[in-house]
């Protein structure tokens, strides 16, 4: 056990209607005098969180595997599972388009104090499952560590509790981060390797791809588009061009390798 005294449903309840403030809590992390007092929850040292992109046309390597099955990877090691019975973002936000009870999931150690009330025990088949239904449905999941997440369940360890988000376009507290600090913004780090770039010929410059970029990082000039130096990778601008025009595409065959190992050694699953 990971030791702790976990939030119950009705602290738990409480402290996400504060998601509704989050683009707040980002526009702070600018201003020096609230530096200090963000740490508490958007600690950009302790924050460590990768989008796994769910295109289908990604270009992979010969014979690598998808970016998913880096997700895979860690339920199957997570000494413990939890899956929340609610979307914070979604159900805070009153989301339109996803299921606002189709909870993130958490892994570790640290995850065994979370009241059942809050989120169910699952074993890692029904984590794996919750994480194709994910898929199917069209969430999009970033993975990682974040220090908030441990605090809105009352967990001690962040360091032994890593956060799976299913994140839609709308609500995903991700969609506020363009308004932080760089050190806020630069927590949310690109898939190893990933590269998406623009075919000019095919983009007519709809601005489809400016829409579905949650990061604010695509623009268009000269009638094509354009992605900036800060995309995070999550692939929904691909997803979004009725051209085909936007190639996503990872030339490391050791791109899972490493992306492994940048997030093992700020988060730990086992036992």
């Amino acid at each position: 056990m990971a030791g702790g005294k976990a939030r119950s449903k009705r602290s738990f309840d409480r402290f996400t209607k504060q998601v509704k403030y989050i683009g707040t809590a980002f526009r702070m992390s600018n201003l020096p005098v609230f530096k200090q007092l963000g740490k508490r929850v958007l600690d950009a040292e302790n924050t460590n969180l990768t989008y796994m992109p769910i295109y289908e046309n990604i270009e992979l390597p010969t014979g690598a595997a998808a970016p998913n099955s880096i997700i895979e990877h860690f339920i199957r090691e997570a000494s413990h599972h939890v899956i929340l019975n609610r979307c914070p973002c979604r159900s805070e936000l009153g989301c339109q388009d996803f299921d606002p009870n189709f909870g993130c999931t958490f892994l570790g150690e640290a995850a065994r104090d979370v009241d059942p009330e809050v989120g169910r025990h699952v074993s890692m088949d029904e984590a794996l499952e919750h994480l194709n239904q994910a898929r199917e449905v069209g969430l999009i999941s970033v993975l990682g560590n974040f220090k908030g997440d441990a605090i809105m369940l009352g967990v001690k360890d962040h360091h032994r509790l890593m956060t799976i988000c299913h994140c839609c376009p709308c609500c995903c507290i991700t969609n506020k981060m363009y308004l932080g600090s760089r050190d806020t913004r630069d927590a949310l780090e690109k898939l190893e390797g990933l590269k998406i770039e623009v075919d000019e010929e095919k983009c007519t410059g709809c601005k489809k791809c400016v829409k579905a970029c949650i990061f604010k990082q695509i623009e268009v000039v000269d009638k094509t588009a354009v992605i900036g130096d800060e995309c995070k990778g999550c692939g929904r601008c691909a997803m979004a061009c009725p051209e085909d025009a936007i190639r996503i595409s990872i030339e490391d065959p050791s791109y899972i390798d490493r992306c492994i190992s940048r997030i093992s050694n700020r988060v730990d699953v086992g036992a």
